[in-house]
């Protein structure tokens, strides 16, 4: 059955109660023009500090940076708790003949996501120290629990593994378990910030996900998320594509910056949660198609609303993490502002939509093809751009040594300019 019809047998029973939700432990809330709170947080699993004053444990989840509208506002929800239900890690799954779609998708996808523990040593610097603790405590192990996705075959041996860049960030341990339950050591491949992308190895062999092709979703197609939300290992959850090429937050303003990896992602209504990070987005065949990174959310309680990063993108800086440990980043080489009807009145401007350049960096592809601070630029490649965001966007979706044709306002006349993508320098990520 291709991917984008809808299932004619085998759909469960719409009269069927849901299952009660999962309160989440992490939002984000920068403030949009209106003042409204929402945010993208990172679903990473909880993290766990063991604090030496008795067996108190903080709950948290660590978020990734967000700016919106030129300002940046970061907020995790700590709880008192302990860590996730203890019980087996074994994993039994509905055959793949099942005519239902979502058990067949995570017959196909379950043995190829793993569950991730990672752990590392933090250093207490609040004023009055953390949990008891004196100011400048060193040494507090740290603990939290992610997702990740066997996509590769190692060279000499061993199993390549996609996660999120947040989830293994300076961790000094990473575990990984498999759905027959086995623990195994983690090596670190590489890390991508920029695009929260990780690759982490293992010396046994897993059964490989297959890759689909994430240029081909089409909204409203059924996909299965899989992963360890709260440390529950391997749970499954369904939904459909909400949209495609998401740039988040709106009102970024900043080309030059990378102060958030939502850009050109995959939104869904699939359940994840903190501990899905990193876990697989897959379509009903339990191909994947995008890696679980982000919720969006204002109250804490899961709004329907969750990002992953796709395959196109994952899969492209993984080869560049694997060859050499170092991605490249589509970088036109401007930073600037989005236009609006506001703006445009008060500076006179001869268009009410684009993005207007305050910047543009020396060396850089945009220097050498000539563009000037005040240029809008309002197209790219015969696509319109109306804000920064679309900036953004239409660049990452290029690839390094692209030529491209900008539609630009300069002097009240419009004109085309000709440039070279160029990679992003590695002191302005």
């Amino acid at each position: 059955m291709d991917d984008r019809e809808p299932s004619t047998d085998g759909t469960p029973d719409p009269q069927a109660p849901p299952p009660p939700p999962v309160p989440e432990t992490v939002t984000e809330t920068p403030a949009d023009a209106s003042g409204s709170a929402g945010a993208p947080a990172s679903a990473k699993g909880t993290s766990r500090s063991l604090l030496t004053t008795g067996c108190l444990v903080l709950v948290a989840s660590l978020v990734v940076s967000v700016v919106a509208g030129g300002a940046a506002g970061y907020t995790a929800v700590r709880l008192a708790g302990g860590g996730a239900p203890a019980g087996t890690t074994e994993v039994r799954v509905v055959g793949g003949t099942t005519d239902e779609p979502v058990s067949a998708a995570a017959a196909a996808a379950l043995p190829s996501v793993v569950n991730i523990e990672v752990s590392a040593s933090g250093t207490t610097t609040t004023a009055s120290g953390s949990g008891g603790l004196p100011q400048g405590h060193p040494s507090v192990p740290q603990s939290g629990t992610g997702s990740g996705v066997a996509f590769r075959a190692a060279d000499g041996g061993g199993t390549l593994i996609l996660t999120n860049n947040h989830v293994v960030e300076n961790m000094v341990a990473i575990t990984v378990t498999a759905s027959d339950g086995e623990p195994m050591k983690a090596t670190l491949m590489g890390r991508d910030p920029e695009t929260d992308i990780a690759v982490v190895k293992i010396d046994r062999s897993l059964p490989l996900i297959k890759i689909g092709d994430s240029e081909k979703l089409v909204v409203g197609q059924l996909v299965v998320a899989i992963g360890s939300p709260f440390g529950l290992q391997h749970s499954v959850s369904s939904g459909v594509v909400s949209a495609l090429h998401r740039a988040l937050p709106g009102g970024s303003g900043d080309t030059s910056s990378s102060a958030t990896p939502l850009v050109d992602v995959i939104q869904t209504d699939a359940a994840i949660n903190p501990g899905n990070s990193g876990g697989a987005l897959v379509d009903r065949r339990g191909q994947l198609i995008g890696i679980d990174t982000a919720i969006y959310s204002g109250s804490g309680q899961s709004a329907g609303i969750g990002f992953a990063i796709p395959t196109k993108t994952a899969i492209g800086i993984a080869d560049d993490l694997i060859a050499g440990g170092k991605a490249k980043h589509p970088f036109l080489g401007v930073e600037g502002m989005t236009v609006d009807a506001t703006l445009a009145k008060e500076r006179k401007l001869p268009v009410s939509e684009g993005a207007i350049l305050e910047r543009v960096f020396a060396g850089t592809g945009a220097e050498r093809a000539g563009l000037r601070k005040g240029d809008i630029i309002v197209g790219f490649d015969s696509q319109p751009v109306r804000s920064m965001d679309d900036l953004l966007l239409r660049t990452r979706r290029t690839k390094v040594g692209d030529h491209v044709k900008l539609e630009v306002w300069r002097d009240g006349k419009k004109i085309t300019i000709d440039m070279t993508v160029g990679d992003k320098p590695a002191v302005l990520r």
